[in-house]
């Protein structure tokens, strides 16, 4: 019988020595552990800034305007309802008295306890004009005449033109056309009229 060949000897060794369990090296296990691999959860070096935030090109939104309260304004002044005047003696030695009224819009003048120097060639003249002094020729003023004087005293009333604005004409004269002279002459000041109270009604009757 032939003796097998080297080759598959030592196969067959090292087949039986693979199976076996190999003593523990005490070299192995003192061997210094592998070193650690740098790679990206390693830091390098300083970080880069983050970028900046683009600009907002869009429009700023502006802040909402708050209503501001309405202005306290005053109220204006009532119209006068009617203007009068006491009637002055237009130079020394003239008698004058009474007073003149007129509402206004209400179309006449009313002369009332009228009592000047009688005389045949009086008229009630209204002018522009707000002060007459003594001897002042008024011919040349702006005028307007209602008229002839009905009588030296005594109540009376006088149509006004309906072009007539007493806030413009506001002196009423007595006027001499003889002696080109004021016998007497009112300033119409605006007052207000006073109405008389509604009284109060008793309702526990």
């Amino acid at each position: 019988m032939r003796a097998p060949p080297r080759f598959a000897v030592t196969l067959f060794a090292s087949g039986l020595l693979g199976g076996l369990p190999l003593a523990a090296d005490p070299s192995i296990a003192r061997a210094d552990p592998p070193p650690p691999v740098p790679g990206p959860q390693r830091p390098i070096g300083d970080l880069p800034p983050p970028p900046e935030p683009p600009p907002d090109r869009r429009r700023p939104q502006t802040p909402p305007v708050e209503p501001r309260p309405p202005a306290r304004t005053e109220a204006p002044a009532p119209l006068p309802e009617a203007v009068e005047g006491a009637f002055r003696p237009g130079a020394r030695g003239e008698k004058a008295g009474g007073r003149a009224l007129a509402r206004l819009g209400g179309g006449e003048l009313r002369l009332e306890k009228l009592s000047v120097t009688p005389g045949r060639d009086l008229e009630l003249w209204l002018v522009t004009v707000d002060r007459i002094g003594e001897r002042d020729d008024l011919g040349d003023a702006k005028h307007v005449s209602l008229g002839r004087l009905k009588k030296a005293e005594g109540d009376q009333i006088y149509r006004l033109p309906p072009e007539i604005d007493l806030r413009v004409y506001r002196t009423a004269v007595v006027w001499s056309r003889r002696e080109r002279s004021a016998r007497a002459f009112a300033l119409l000041v605006p007052q207000a009229i006073q109405r008389p109270a509604k009284g109060k009604t008793n309702r526990n009757r």
